[in-house]
């Protein structure tokens, strides 16, 4: 005797289901929905019902099958259209995120955050934005943890904090462009604008001259935190007629890195060190001097202290041509391991250059000798000069030819291989 085995045919398998329940008049309904679905449906990504909702029905519990009865629905939302009500329970009904939509969010969240801080964050050496995935990788090695019910602009801000007090990454606020304008009636002193702004710390260059209009304008970059210090500023200063304006809100170097920009950016960092160098030893120097005078000066009257001040004078001129003479010592040592460094590294690269050129000559006779033919250098179109068949692949590979390919297709010249290994072209690839 044969058996068969019978299924339902109109039972309904409600799997992989988020249950959104609310609570009105005293009674619960539920709906059962598609995990992912309901977070795009609040947020508008999706519209389609039918694609977030597994049945259009309303249930007053789902995991035991029981609908809800048509004069409760009438009771509680008015109505016994189903699907209206399944709108109002999908956007004002509580629901339990899954482990998938929780990760979306936060992913999103993460992603959101490190738009921001490449946006509106540069490097202060070089005034140059980061990529995304420069800040990605800075959060990760920072430890920063992406908060789920916090806004992204207070994130940001934590972030950008959490970065610098680690010294994972040099990092700065862009600078914002800003311009306070104000009616030359008034009375407003320029200078006195002038000396707040310095005192509140803006440390730009400051710009004020007159506009087309009869207005003056005052330019100048700020930190995007001292925006309400300065606008309280352009208020008590210039009276009703001052305003704060906006000019540009991030203030960024933009475009390829070139050889002159990043020799002039070197060169201004150089300068830069060296005058506070010069500062901090021009200090010390004063510093000296006074604690000499105060020993010459123990223990002796008006008259010796006259008698004493030349000879001060004198040891204090003696000190400084000495400290001088070290520092064109030290210059000169400096001068000379730069050049040797420079000469050890021709060396070996002529020697390479050698070593490879007799390896070849070797292969070029061996195979002369067994009747083959020689193999003649390769040029390189782009760098110039000629490569035997190693050196060639080699060539190819290097950052030199990179960044004279990078030149090539931006229609500069390109640059010889001593000019570019006196740059330090790590910017060049960022």
């Amino acid at each position: 005797m044969s058996r068969q085995i019978t299924q339902p045919i109109n039972q309904v398998r409600l799997t992989n289901v988020a249950v959104v329940r609310m609570q009105t008049h005293g009674k619960r309904f539920e709906v059962a929905a598609y995990r992912n679905k309901v977070v795009n449906f609040r947020q508008g990504v999706e519209t389609d019902l039918d694609e977030t909702l597994q049945t259009d029905r309303v249930f007053t519990n789902v995991s035991k099958g029981q609908f809800a009865k048509n004069s409760d629905l009438k009771t509680c939302f008015g109505t016994t259209d189903e699907e209206e009500i399944c709108r109002i329970i999908l956007m004002k009904g509580s629901v339990q995120v899954s482990d998938m939509e929780r990760s979306a969010q936060l992913e999103a969240t993460t992603k959101e955050v490190a738009s921001m801080v490449a946006a509106k964050c540069v490097d202060p050496n070089s005034n140059r934005p980061y990529t995304v995935s420069q800040i990605r990788d800075a959060m990760q090695r920072a430890e920063f943890c992406v908060h789920p019910n916090r806004s992204v602009k207070q994130q940001f801000l934590d972030c950008v904090k959490l970065i610098r007090s680690k010294d994972v990454l040099s990092l700065e606020r862009a600078k914002m462009e800003l311009c306070i304008v104000y009616d030359p009636s008034s009375a407003c002193d320029e200078e006195e604008v002038i000396r707040a702004l310095k005192d509140a710390g803006v440390a730009s260059k400051i710009d004020a001259k007159e506009s087309g209009n009869g207005a003056k304008r005052i330019s100048f970059l700020a930190d995007p935190s001292l925006f309400r210090v300065v606008d309280t500023i352009a208020k008590n200063e210039c009276g009703p007629s001052g305003r704060l304006e906006i000019l540009q809100q991030v203030v960024i170097d933009e475009g390829d890195v070139t050889f002159a920009s990043e020799m002039e950016r070197k060169n201004d960092i150089s300068s830069s060190k060296t005058s506070a160098l010069a500062a901090t030893a021009e200090k010390l120097v004063e510093d000296d001097l006074a604690q000499m005078a105060i020993a010459d000066t123990d223990g002796q009257d008006e008259d010796d202290i006259a008698e004493a001040r030349p000879i001060s004078v004198r040891k204090s001129n003696k000190k400084a041509q000495k400290k001088s003479k070290k520092a064109k010592r030290r210059e000169k040592e400096e001068a000379a391991e730069r050049q040797a460094r420079i000469g050890a590294e021709k060396t070996r690269q002529a020697e390479r250059a050698e070593r490879l050129g007799l390896d070849r000559e070797e292969s070029n006779t061996a195979d002369t000798g067994r009747g083959g033919s020689i193999e003649a250098k390769r040029a390189c179109n782009t760098c110039g000069g000629s490569f035997s068949a190693a050196q060639y692949r080699a060539h190819f590979r290097s950052d030199w030819h990179r960044y004279n390919m990078k030149l090539k297709m931006s229609g500069a010249a390109p640059v010889s291989e001593e000019e570019f290994l006196a740059c330090d072209a790590d910017a060049f690839f960022d």
